[in-house]
């Protein structure tokens, strides 16, 4: 009887240590959805770190471009999956702190359906122009942009994009007259900046640097609160008397809300390791962006202060999505 029980015991620890195998959190490929098309600046720092995660964690990182409606698909997608941790978001400011201001209606509630993991990285804007563009300096700009006369027009990755309300933030802050001329994504507004036929644009830094380092556009400003190493030479928005123009995009990781705290916390601190890897952040200083890996619930406050932010100036501007 006693070996019986012995046995059965035995029996009932190695099926229990199974189970618990089984449930340890990954045991299968993780989704990561982008909600932008392929190619652009968070499809390649997913990949990058998406690539980290995978030798990490020892399974999978599928990078799944759910791009439309200035990422509202993508982050829709995640926000409706299994709380499981094998469906998580990385997105910029967009599709959780613009989006759902600018929109009729939204199928999801990213304060409640969406559960913040860490902000991976803080990026700034750079004003730029044509490198053969008359202003060299952001008094000359100033200077033709100031009073009813100006007829300075600046481009934009469309309508409600993130580039469309640093510009405007700009505006408002330098007291500038400038018209928006929106563009379908920053790929065309950049050929016509370069091109000459708009005079200037407000964009992510790693989307512009390229063109800066290759002599095609001229950096005026960054948005930064301090200049940024790879354009040392470039003035800050503080340093030209307009620190309330200072703005940033941002690139994070969230999962569907009721996401067990245990699974966030794994998560976290993998993207962190990351994040912080030799490589990683030599290639994001390159960039000029800068490393956050804030803590989830740091993460949650900031997105809420930053949709209150760009939520009211896209109300005073009237934004509307396209």
């Amino acid at each position: 009887m006693n070996r019986f029980i012995q046995s059965a015991a035995a029996l009932a620890l190695s099926l229990t240590a199974l189970s618990g195998g089984a449930q340890t959190y990954p045991n299968k490929p993780i989704r990561v959805v982008v909600p932008f098309p392929a190619g652009g600046p968070v499809d390649q720092t997913a990949r990058a770190l998406g690539a980290k995660l995978s030798a990490s964690l020892d399974q999978p990182i599928i990078i799944d471009n759910k791009g439309g409606a200035g990422g509202l698909l993508g982050a829709d997608a995640v926000a409706k999956a299994p709380a499981d941790g094998y469906t998580l978001l990385f997105s910029s400011a967009g599709a959780l702190a613009i989006v759902p201001h600018i929109v009729a209606s939204m199928p999801y509630n990213p304060q409640k359906d969406l559960t913040a993991v860490t902000q991976a990285l803080k990026v700034p804007a750079v004003l730029v122009v044509s490198a053969t563009s008359k202003y060299r300096t952001f008094a000359d700009l100033k200077t033709a942009a100031t009073g009813a006369a100006s007829q300075v027009n600046y481009a934009s990755a469309g309508s409600g994009t993130t580039p469309h309300l640093q510009a405007e933030l700009f505006k408002r802050e330098a007291k500038l007259n400038i018209n928006h001329i929106p563009y379908r994504g920053a790929a065309p507004a950049l050929t016509d900046l370069m091109g000459g036929q708009v005079d200037m644009a407000v964009i992510d830094i790693p989307v512009v640097l390229p063109f800066i380092q290759s002599g095609k556009l001229r950096a005026l400003a960054v948005t930064n609160a301090k200049r940024i190493p790879v354009l040392k030479d470039v003035p800050t928005v503080g340093e030209l008397g307009f620190p309330k123009a200072e703005a940033y995009n941002w690139y994070g990781m969230l999962a569907p809300a009721r996401t067990p705290p245990d699974v966030i916390a794994k998560m976290y601190a993998a993207v962190g390791a990351a994040l912080k890897s030799p490589d990683l952040k030599q290639q994001f200083e390159q960039q000029g962006v800068e490393v956050v890996a804030s803590k989830p619930e740091e993460f949650g406050s900031f997105i809420t202060a930053e949709s209150e932010r760009w939520g009211s100036l896209a109300k005073a501007v009237g934004v509307k999505l396209d």
